[in-house]
């Protein structure tokens, strides 16, 4: 599911129904921060940026799914090796890692391409980096794009390009919930000696074993909403310094009906918030509370809605927007570095994304 409306749409319709259930209401009405925050820009011309890990250090890695094939034809499906990892410390800053793959269709010059590559990225142990890629589809789709998209739907290591877990043939093989075959691995977070995956296509969080195989960790239920009963979509992925997991979904891209879940240690994962809209990216700041970050605040004819910053304290469930003035297009990775610097990745559409940094 790479990020267009069309895909976004198309990747929707392909998760089936889970046990249907419906989100409790938990959400304080939304207060308003008085000041419009500052936007600065770090780091810019990224390929279609996606998810951002901030080290201990200050460190920033963001992952880049990349451009796909650069000169396929207009329609066509080719994969390329311009996905990548970029780093920035300090005043230096550019790729540590590239020609990681990427998928994506060819457009009309000039046009922006969107592409499914490397979401998120972590230091490996032993040197390198430990990467999530996203697909949008089955194992025999990924054959059909050939040899050079066999690390798209898998958690893989950059050293040696070892595929450390399998999304896609979990999804494949398994199909937990019953629905379309249908793998879009999102975000990633290290879990003892593996890893912890949202699947935006396969609506679970998966977990990969340090042996490399894979396991179902929680099927993401369906949200009963006014609208309509609407797929899970689990995007965003975050682990709070007492160990508790948090995880967002977009329940359909259905306006104010996306869920923040809350999985203490040692118990099942609940429902935190809801009321939000198409939450891509969640961040924990140094008190433990959250930031969510919407991708959109909907869809109409035309360009898409603003996107929308939101600070979750965790203690009392309230919500508070943090206005942006517009600033944000379409973003898709959020993190919170020491001091509680905020930095996302904007305009993450084409090879003129941003990281930026979020003054407020």
């Amino acid at each position: 599911m790479s990020i267009t409306r069309r895909s976004w749409r198309t990747g929707l319709m392909t998760a089936a129904a889970a046990t249907v259930v419906a989100a409790p209401v938990l959400t304080a009405p939304a207060a308003h921060a008085g000041t419009t925050a500052t936007i600065e820009v770090v780091a810019d011309h990224l390929k279609n940026p996606r998810g951002i890990t901030v080290l201990s250090d200050g460190t920033i890695l963001v992952a880049e799914a990349g451009e796909g094939l650069p000169g396929c034809a207009e329609g066509q499906s080719c994969v390329g090796r311009t996905g990548g990892v970029y780093k920035v410390k300090g005043n230096s800053k550019g790729r540590v890692v590239s020609g990681l793959a990427s998928h994506a269709q060819g457009v009309a010059a000039g046009a922006p391409v969107s592409a499914s590559g490397p979401t998120d990225a972590v230091p490996d142990p032993r040197g390198g980096y430990d990467v999530v890629s996203n697909l949008g589809g089955t194992t025999d789709y990924r054959a059909s794009l050939g040899p050079d998209a066999a690390t798209l739907g898998t958690v893989f290591r950059t050293r040696d390009g070892k595929v450390l877990g399998d999304l896609a043939a979990h999804e494949t093989r398994l199909n937990p919930d019953g629905g379309e075959v249908h793998a879009n691995p999102w975000g990633l977070i290290r879990s003892g000696p593996g890893f912890l995956v949202t699947d935006a296509g396969s609506n679970d969080i998966v977990r990969v074993h340090g042996d490399g195989t894979t396991s179902t960790d929680f099927l993401v239920p369906v949200n009963v909403t006014p609208v309509r009963t609407a797929e899970a979509v689990p995007t965003g992925i975050v682990r709070a310094k007492d160990g508790t997991v948090y995880f967002a979904d977009m329940s359909g891209m259905v306006a104010g009906s996306a869920r923040i879940w809350k999985a203490a240690p040692g118990k099942q994962p609940e429902v935190l918030v809801t009321g939000l809209t198409n939450l891509i990216d969640l961040a924990v700041d140094c008190r433990g509370d959250l930031l969510a970050l919407s991708f959109t605040e909907g869809f109409q004819a035309g360009p898409p809605l603003p996107a929308k910053l939101s600070k979750i304290d965790t203690g009392s469930r309230t919500v508070t927007e943090i206005p942006t003035g517009g600033q944000l297009n379409q973003p898709t990775g959020l993190a919170v570095g020491p001091r509680d610097q905020v930095y996302v990745t904007n305009n993450a559409h084409g090879t003129d994304g941003q990281l930026v940094r979020v003054r407020y």
